[in-house]
């Protein structure tokens, strides 16, 4: 496997476990306040990473073309 392939299963596997874990912190006895701020923090974990991985991405390839 290339190294960028490499880098997209770390990443994947990242944000399954920042599933798993917003899964168990919102089955115990949480408000919906408290699972709104969980969920704000999942969402940035886990876009943010895949912004920056599809910019790692575009970057590589368009330095290719050159």
């Amino acid at each position: 496997m290339k190294k960028s392939e490499w880098l997209v299963a770390l990443i994947l596997m990242g944000m399954g476990l920042l599933c798993m874990a917003l899964s168990a912190v919102s089955f115990r006895s949480a408000s919906l306040w408290q699972l709104g701020g969980y969920v704000r923090m999942f969402l940035l974990c886990a876009v943010v990473p895949g912004f920056i991985l599809f910019l790692f991405v575009r970057w590589i390839r368009s330095g290719r073309g050159h």
